[in-house]
Protein backbone atom coordinates (compact mmCIF):
# COMPACT_ATOMS: atom_id res chain seq x y z
CA UNK A 1 0.00 0.00 0.00
CA UNK A 2 2.92 2.23 0.68
CA UNK A 3 2.46 5.77 2.42
CA UNK A 4 -1.21 6.20 4.08
CA UNK A 5 -3.47 8.80 3.98
CA UNK A 6 -5.38 9.88 7.09
CA UNK A 7 -8.76 8.05 6.37
CA UNK A 8 -6.66 4.89 5.45
CA UNK A 9 -5.25 4.76 9.27
CA UNK A 10 -7.50 6.62 11.53
CA UNK A 11 -8.50 4.79 13.99
CA UNK A 12 -7.14 7.33 16.74
CA UNK A 13 -6.51 11.24 16.44
CA UNK A 14 -3.64 12.64 18.26
CA UNK A 15 -3.19 16.12 19.95
CA UNK A 16 -0.68 17.57 21.78
CA UNK A 17 -1.09 19.94 25.08
CA UNK A 18 0.63 23.56 24.47
CA UNK A 19 1.88 25.26 27.25
CA UNK A 20 5.54 27.09 25.74
CA UNK A 21 4.91 30.70 27.68
CA UNK A 22 7.68 31.68 24.80
CA UNK A 23 5.65 30.51 21.96
CA UNK A 24 1.88 30.38 23.38
CA UNK A 25 0.16 34.02 25.04
CA UNK A 26 -1.16 33.84 28.46
CA UNK A 27 0.62 30.67 29.29
CA UNK A 28 -0.95 28.60 26.38
CA UNK A 29 -4.27 29.03 28.42
CA UNK A 30 -6.94 30.49 25.98
CA UNK A 31 -4.98 27.45 23.15
CA UNK A 32 -5.71 25.09 25.79
CA UNK A 33 -9.37 26.02 26.06
CA UNK A 34 -9.55 25.87 22.20
CA UNK A 35 -7.75 22.47 22.12
CA UNK A 36 -10.60 21.10 24.89
CA UNK A 37 -12.98 22.69 22.29
CA UNK A 38 -11.95 20.22 19.28
CA UNK A 39 -11.39 17.30 21.52
CA UNK A 40 -15.30 17.89 22.47
CA UNK A 41 -16.03 17.85 18.58
CA UNK A 42 -14.50 15.01 17.62
CA UNK A 43 -14.77 12.59 20.14
CA UNK A 44 -18.10 11.74 19.34
CA UNK A 45 -16.59 10.52 16.03
CA UNK A 46 -12.96 9.16 17.06
CA UNK A 47 -11.15 7.74 19.35
CA UNK A 48 -8.72 10.97 21.05
CA UNK A 49 -5.09 10.71 22.62
CA UNK A 50 -3.78 13.80 23.99
CA UNK A 51 -0.20 13.66 24.58
CA UNK A 52 0.93 15.77 27.01
CA UNK A 53 4.35 16.88 28.62
CA UNK A 54 4.93 15.26 32.09
CA UNK A 55 5.18 18.78 33.41
CA UNK A 56 1.64 19.57 33.11
CA UNK A 57 0.43 16.02 33.01
CA UNK A 58 -2.36 16.36 35.94
CA UNK A 59 -3.13 20.24 35.14
CA UNK A 60 -4.37 18.87 31.72
CA UNK A 61 -6.23 15.73 33.20
CA UNK A 62 -8.40 17.76 35.30
CA UNK A 63 -9.13 19.96 31.98
CA UNK A 64 -10.02 17.43 29.55
CA UNK A 65 -13.08 14.74 29.71
CA UNK A 66 -12.90 12.03 32.26
CA UNK A 67 -13.43 9.75 28.20
CA UNK A 68 -10.26 11.07 27.03
CA UNK A 69 -6.98 9.02 27.36
CA UNK A 70 -4.40 11.54 28.64
CA UNK A 71 0.04 10.25 27.76
CA UNK A 72 2.63 11.77 29.59
CA UNK A 73 4.87 12.18 26.44
CA UNK A 74 7.82 14.68 25.80
CA UNK A 75 8.00 17.34 23.30
CA UNK A 76 9.30 20.95 23.18
CA UNK A 77 5.61 21.54 21.35
CA UNK A 78 2.41 20.78 20.14
CA UNK A 79 2.34 20.66 16.57
CA UNK A 80 1.63 17.14 16.18
CA UNK A 81 1.62 16.82 12.84
CA UNK A 82 5.15 17.97 11.99
CA UNK A 83 6.61 15.64 14.63
CA UNK A 84 4.51 12.04 14.94
CA UNK A 85 5.44 9.60 12.46
CA UNK A 86 4.51 8.97 8.58
CA UNK A 87 2.99 5.53 8.40
CA UNK A 88 3.59 2.82 5.39
CA UNK A 89 1.47 -0.17 5.23
CA UNK A 90 3.08 -3.42 3.23
CA UNK A 91 2.93 -7.26 2.64
CA UNK A 92 5.25 -8.31 4.54
CA UNK A 93 5.11 -13.00 4.90
CA UNK A 94 1.44 -12.64 3.82
CA UNK A 95 -0.07 -10.32 6.19
CA UNK A 96 0.01 -6.54 6.41
CA UNK A 97 2.63 -4.50 8.16
CA UNK A 98 2.72 -1.33 9.54
CA UNK A 99 5.62 0.81 9.58
CA UNK A 100 6.12 3.85 11.09
CA UNK A 101 8.93 6.35 9.95
CA UNK A 102 10.10 9.27 11.95
CA UNK A 103 12.47 11.91 10.31
CA UNK A 104 14.90 14.74 10.86
CA UNK A 105 12.94 17.79 12.61
CA UNK A 106 14.77 21.16 13.00
CA UNK A 107 12.12 23.27 14.67
CA UNK A 108 11.26 24.71 10.72
CA UNK A 109 14.63 25.83 10.02
CA UNK A 110 15.29 27.12 13.56
CA UNK A 111 12.15 29.21 14.94
CA UNK A 112 13.19 28.09 18.13
CA UNK A 113 16.74 26.49 19.51
CA UNK A 114 15.45 24.03 22.37
CA UNK A 115 14.01 20.88 19.56
CA UNK A 116 15.92 17.73 20.78
CA UNK A 117 12.31 16.43 22.20
CA UNK A 118 10.72 17.30 19.40
CA UNK A 119 13.59 15.40 17.21
CA UNK A 120 13.10 12.38 19.62
CA UNK A 121 9.17 12.80 19.78
CA UNK A 122 8.18 9.84 16.59
CA UNK A 123 10.49 6.98 18.34
CA UNK A 124 9.22 7.40 21.59
CA UNK A 125 5.52 7.15 20.41
CA UNK A 126 5.94 4.37 18.35
CA UNK A 127 7.79 2.64 21.15
CA UNK A 128 5.05 3.77 23.11
CA UNK A 129 2.68 2.22 20.26
CA UNK A 130 4.82 -0.88 19.88
CA UNK A 131 4.75 0.14 16.30
CA UNK A 132 7.95 -1.40 14.01
CA UNK A 133 10.03 2.14 13.88
CA UNK A 134 12.34 3.29 10.82
CA UNK A 135 14.13 6.31 11.41
CA UNK A 136 15.70 8.53 8.36
CA UNK A 137 18.31 11.34 8.02
CA UNK A 138 16.01 13.82 6.35
CA UNK A 139 13.97 16.52 7.44
CA UNK A 140 10.69 15.92 6.54
CA UNK A 141 7.48 18.07 8.54
CA UNK A 142 4.43 15.83 8.31
CA UNK A 143 2.63 19.20 7.04
CA UNK A 144 4.84 19.46 4.21
CA UNK A 145 3.60 16.21 2.71
CA UNK A 146 0.27 15.00 1.50
CA UNK A 147 -1.25 11.73 -0.16
CA UNK A 148 -3.90 10.56 -2.07
CA UNK A 149 -3.32 6.77 -0.14
CA UNK A 150 -2.60 5.41 -4.07
CA UNK A 151 0.48 6.35 -4.45
CA UNK A 152 0.83 9.84 -5.51
CA UNK A 153 2.41 12.76 -2.90
CA UNK A 154 2.25 16.07 -3.17
CA UNK A 155 5.55 17.86 -1.28
CA UNK A 156 6.24 21.31 -0.50
CA UNK A 157 9.65 21.66 -2.25
CA UNK A 158 10.32 24.92 -0.61
CA UNK A 159 10.35 24.25 2.97
CA UNK A 160 12.00 20.48 2.04
CA UNK A 161 14.78 22.32 0.01
CA UNK A 162 15.58 24.65 2.79
CA UNK A 163 15.45 21.55 5.45
CA UNK A 164 18.11 19.95 3.18
CA UNK A 165 20.58 22.07 1.30
CA UNK A 166 22.94 19.44 1.04
CA UNK A 167 20.28 17.21 -0.86
CA UNK A 168 19.96 17.59 -4.51
CA UNK A 169 15.66 17.78 -5.33
CA UNK A 170 16.22 14.17 -7.89
CA UNK A 171 18.25 12.82 -4.37
CA UNK A 172 15.08 14.07 -2.51
CA UNK A 173 12.33 12.79 -4.72
CA UNK A 174 14.15 9.56 -5.50
CA UNK A 175 14.81 8.65 -1.20
CA UNK A 176 10.72 9.17 -0.57
CA UNK A 177 9.57 7.24 -3.19
CA UNK A 178 12.19 4.23 -2.28
CA UNK A 179 11.40 4.78 1.28
CA UNK A 180 7.91 5.88 1.40
CA UNK A 181 6.34 3.21 -0.99
CA UNK A 182 5.66 6.13 -3.87
CA UNK A 183 5.21 6.17 -7.89
CA UNK A 184 5.16 9.91 -7.90
CA UNK A 185 5.64 13.10 -6.07
CA UNK A 186 4.20 16.75 -7.39
CA UNK A 187 6.36 19.19 -5.69
CA UNK A 188 4.82 22.38 -5.06
CA UNK A 189 7.14 25.58 -5.25
CA UNK A 190 5.11 28.94 -4.14
CA UNK A 191 4.85 29.51 -0.54
CA UNK A 192 3.05 31.91 1.22
CA UNK A 193 5.61 34.49 2.85
CA UNK A 194 3.57 34.62 5.65
CA UNK A 195 3.44 30.77 5.93
CA UNK A 196 6.59 30.63 9.09
CA UNK A 197 7.28 26.71 8.24
CA UNK A 198 8.58 28.07 5.06
CA UNK A 199 6.15 26.26 2.86
CA UNK A 200 3.87 23.77 4.04
CA UNK A 201 1.62 22.17 1.86
CA UNK A 202 -1.37 21.88 4.57
CA UNK A 203 -1.90 25.44 3.48
CA UNK A 204 -2.04 24.69 0.37
CA UNK A 205 -3.14 21.66 -0.80
CA UNK A 206 -4.69 18.41 1.35
CA UNK A 207 -5.71 15.09 -0.32
CA UNK A 208 -8.99 14.09 1.36
CA UNK A 209 -10.45 11.39 -0.41
CA UNK A 210 -8.52 8.97 -3.13
CA UNK A 211 -9.78 11.52 -5.95
CA UNK A 212 -10.30 14.76 -4.24
CA UNK A 213 -7.67 17.54 -3.48
CA UNK A 214 -8.63 20.27 -1.65
CA UNK A 215 -7.51 23.81 -2.16
CA UNK A 216 -7.74 27.66 -2.17
CA UNK A 217 -8.08 30.79 -4.00
CA UNK A 218 -7.77 34.48 -2.53
CA UNK A 219 -9.64 37.59 -3.94
CA UNK A 220 -8.27 39.23 -7.34
CA UNK A 221 -7.36 42.14 -5.32
CA UNK A 222 -4.90 39.98 -3.05
CA UNK A 223 -1.18 40.67 -3.86
CA UNK A 224 -0.46 37.08 -4.16
CA UNK A 225 -3.52 35.85 -6.38
CA UNK A 226 -1.16 35.39 -9.04
CA UNK A 227 0.50 32.58 -7.12
CA UNK A 228 -2.16 30.77 -6.29
CA UNK A 229 -3.59 31.06 -9.08
CA UNK A 230 -1.04 29.21 -10.96
CA UNK A 231 -0.85 26.30 -8.20
CA UNK A 232 -4.73 26.02 -8.74
CA UNK A 233 -3.84 25.57 -12.56
CA UNK A 234 -0.86 22.97 -11.56
CA UNK A 235 -3.62 21.00 -9.87
CA UNK A 236 -5.90 21.02 -11.99
CA UNK A 237 -3.67 19.80 -14.37
CA UNK A 238 -2.65 17.09 -12.17
CA UNK A 239 -3.48 12.98 -12.32
CA UNK A 240 -3.43 9.92 -10.57
CA UNK A 241 -0.58 6.88 -11.18
CA UNK A 242 -3.50 5.79 -13.71
CA UNK A 243 -3.71 9.49 -15.69
CA UNK A 244 -6.91 10.07 -13.92
CA UNK A 245 -7.50 14.03 -12.86
CA UNK A 246 -8.68 14.46 -9.52
CA UNK A 247 -11.86 16.58 -8.33
CA UNK A 248 -10.69 19.89 -6.96
CA UNK A 249 -12.38 21.80 -4.35
CA UNK A 250 -11.58 25.35 -4.14
CA UNK A 251 -11.98 27.24 -0.76
CA UNK A 252 -11.97 30.78 -0.16
CA UNK A 253 -8.20 31.98 1.34
CA UNK A 254 -8.26 34.60 4.05
CA UNK A 255 -6.27 37.77 3.46
CA UNK A 256 -3.32 38.15 5.98
CA UNK A 257 -5.02 38.74 9.72
CA UNK A 258 -3.01 41.69 11.50
CA UNK A 259 -2.06 40.58 15.36
CA UNK A 260 -3.16 43.06 18.13
CA UNK A 261 -0.16 43.34 19.80
CA UNK A 262 -1.33 43.73 23.09
CA UNK A 263 -2.63 40.07 22.87
CA UNK A 264 0.88 39.18 22.79
CA UNK A 265 2.30 40.92 25.76
CA UNK A 266 2.10 37.65 28.01
CA UNK A 267 4.34 36.03 26.05
CA UNK A 268 7.82 35.51 27.36
CA UNK A 269 10.74 37.13 25.41
CA UNK A 270 13.47 34.27 25.12
CA UNK A 271 16.67 34.72 22.80
CA UNK A 272 16.63 32.34 19.36
CA UNK A 273 12.75 31.96 19.75
CA UNK A 274 10.61 33.57 17.06
CA UNK A 275 8.52 36.62 18.50
CA UNK A 276 5.22 36.64 18.12
CA UNK A 277 2.55 39.15 17.12
CA UNK A 278 4.81 41.69 14.91
CA UNK A 279 3.77 39.74 11.15
CA UNK A 280 0.61 39.12 9.80
CA UNK A 281 -1.07 36.16 10.37
CA UNK A 282 -1.51 33.12 7.72
CA UNK A 283 -5.44 31.76 7.92
CA UNK A 284 -5.92 28.63 5.78
CA UNK A 285 -9.53 26.67 5.43
CA UNK A 286 -7.43 24.14 3.47
CA UNK A 287 -5.38 23.17 6.88
CA UNK A 288 -8.90 21.28 8.12
CA UNK A 289 -8.77 17.88 9.77
CA UNK A 290 -10.34 14.84 7.49
CA UNK A 291 -11.89 12.25 9.42
CA UNK A 292 -13.70 9.48 8.41
CA UNK A 293 -17.25 10.25 10.36
CA UNK A 294 -16.82 13.83 10.12
CA UNK A 295 -14.73 17.16 8.87
CA UNK A 296 -13.41 19.91 11.11
CA UNK A 297 -13.10 23.20 9.14
CA UNK A 298 -11.24 25.82 10.51
CA UNK A 299 -12.89 29.04 11.77
CA UNK A 300 -11.45 32.40 12.19
CA UNK A 301 -14.06 34.76 13.18
CA UNK A 302 -14.19 35.98 9.59
CA UNK A 303 -16.95 36.26 6.94
CA UNK A 304 -15.78 33.80 4.98
CA UNK A 305 -15.74 31.48 7.42
CA UNK A 306 -19.24 30.54 6.62
CA UNK A 307 -18.54 30.25 3.27
CA UNK A 308 -15.40 27.92 3.48
CA UNK A 309 -18.19 24.86 5.37
CA UNK A 310 -20.78 25.44 3.15
CA UNK A 311 -18.38 24.21 0.35
CA UNK A 312 -17.19 21.35 2.27
CA UNK A 313 -20.71 19.79 3.80
CA UNK A 314 -22.01 19.87 -0.09
CA UNK A 315 -18.91 18.15 -0.97
CA UNK A 316 -19.38 15.68 2.43
CA UNK A 317 -22.84 14.84 2.01
CA UNK A 318 -24.53 13.35 5.08
CA UNK A 319 -21.09 13.21 6.66
CA UNK A 320 -21.20 15.87 9.75
CA UNK A 321 -18.96 19.02 8.68
CA UNK A 322 -17.95 20.90 12.06
CA UNK A 323 -16.83 24.42 12.53
CA UNK A 324 -13.83 24.20 14.57
CA UNK A 325 -12.13 27.73 16.11
CA UNK A 326 -8.87 27.87 15.09
CA UNK A 327 -8.01 31.43 15.69
CA UNK A 328 -6.06 30.86 18.66
CA UNK A 329 -3.88 27.91 17.14
CA UNK A 330 -2.60 30.94 14.16
CA UNK A 331 -1.35 32.82 16.51
CA UNK A 332 1.28 30.55 17.33
CA UNK A 333 1.90 30.27 13.68
CA UNK A 334 -0.42 26.90 12.44
CA UNK A 335 -3.73 25.73 12.35
CA UNK A 336 -6.01 22.37 12.89
CA UNK A 337 -4.07 20.38 10.80
CA UNK A 338 -0.89 20.98 12.07
CA UNK A 339 -2.47 20.24 15.34
CA UNK A 340 -3.18 17.25 14.83
CA UNK A 341 -2.20 13.44 13.79
CA UNK A 342 -3.62 10.43 12.64
CA UNK A 343 -1.84 7.57 14.17
CA UNK A 344 -3.11 3.39 13.61
CA UNK A 345 -3.24 2.12 16.88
Amino acid sequence: MGLLADWQQQQTLLLLWPYRDDVWRLQGRPAQQQLRQLVQLAAPYCNILVGCHPTQLEHARTQLPATVEVLALNYDDAWARDITPLYTASQWGGSEQLFAHGFQFTAWHGLYPDFQQDQAFAKQLARRLCQRFIGHDLVLEGGAITTDGAGTAIVHQASVQRNNPQWTLVAIEAYLKQQLQLQQIVWLRWANPLDETGGHVDNHAQFIAPDTLVTSLPQPSSPWYQHYAAQLEQLRQLTNVCGEPYHILVLPQPAAIVPEPDEFASIRRQPGVKVRGTTPLLASYVNLVNLTQCMLVPQFGLPSDAEALQIMQQWAGKRPVLAAAADEFIKAGGGLHCMTATIPT
